[in-house]
Parts: structure tokens; C-alpha cells; sequence
């Protein structure tokens, strides 16, 4: 005998939360989008983690008028602490000379480990108040501790 919708098997909104999300963000996506300025409509960020965070999906992102950098921190599998932990933003030219280091700190801090889905994640979000000329590519750092002297 088949089933159809009205009985409940083919779509229960319990068992398809992730599907509910993904048709929510198509129907979204474009709405809010800004494009970036032509300085930084070329820029490559590249995610590399530490031994306590893993960087994932830095990107780039114009809101009010604010370029900005963004991205989601995860605890690497295994990290005992993610607290002492934050995020070195390298600007680089396109021969792969530094022209700027900045630091910021993700929200909340001190992760938990993951005991079940959906992984704890923090969350930063900075704004660049001067982009260096000639920058092409900006790394997102995972940095555990103080710098040196």
C-alpha cells in the first residue's frame, strides 16, 4: 500500500530538519548579499588550523557599508582546551610577503567537546578598517597561546 503525504511518510518536518534549513537558505541566498569592492573581489582566504581549532569557512563580507572577515571555529578532536586559543589574520601579497598581521578572538572561548551533534562551534567576526594595497590572499590562523616576546 503506498503512502502519501497527508499520512505523514513521505515529509515528516521531525525527520527532515536539515532539508527545511537547506530550502530556507535558497530561498534566502541573494537577498542579502552585498557584493565586494573591486579590492577585494580577488582575495583568497585560506582556513589553517591549530592543534586545538580547526578554521572553517572564513570568507569575506560586506554588511552597512563594513568589509569584514568571518568564520566558524570548531575544537580539533582531541584539544583539551580551546580557551587560550585565537585567530592571526595574515595578509599577503601575491608573492607571499606579509604586509599586515591583525588578532582576534572567536566567541564563546572555551568550546566544549562534542558529545552529539550539532558540533559546539564559536564564531568571530572582525572588520578590516584599512585592507593593505596589493593584498591577494589572507590566511585565518589558528594560534594556541600568547606570542613570543
Amino acid at each position: 500500500m503506498r503512502r502519501g503525504i497527508a499520512s505523514g511518510a513521505a515529509f515528516n518536518l521531525t525527520m527532515k530538519p536539515r532539508l527545511l534549513l537547506g530550502l530556507a537558505a535558497l530561498g534566502l541566498a541573494g537577498c542579502a548579499l552585498t557584493p565586494l569592492p573591486p579590492e577585494a573581489a580577488n582575495i583568497v582566504l585560506v582556513g589553517v588550523p591549530s592543534a586545538a581549532i580547526e578554521i572553517w569557512r572564513p570568507r569575506l563580507r560586506m554588511k552597512d557599508g563594513e568589509l569584514s572577515i568571518e568564520a566558524y571555529i570548531f575544537r580539533q578532536h582531541g584539544a583539551e582546551t580551546t580557551a587560550d586559543s585565537h585567530v592571526d589574520l595574515v595578509f599577503t601579497d601575491a608573492l607571499g610577503r606579509v604586509l599586515m598581521v591583525d588578532t582576534t578572538s572567536f566567541y564563546p572561548r572555551s568550546l566544549p567537546r562534542a558529545s552529539r551533534l550539532p558540533q559546539p562551534h564559536g564564531y568571530f567576526r572582525v572588520p578590516i578598517v584599512r585592507l593593505p594595497n596589493a593584498t591577494r590572499s589572507i590566511e585565518v590562523r589558528g594560534h594556541d597561546g600568547p606570542h613570543g616576546p
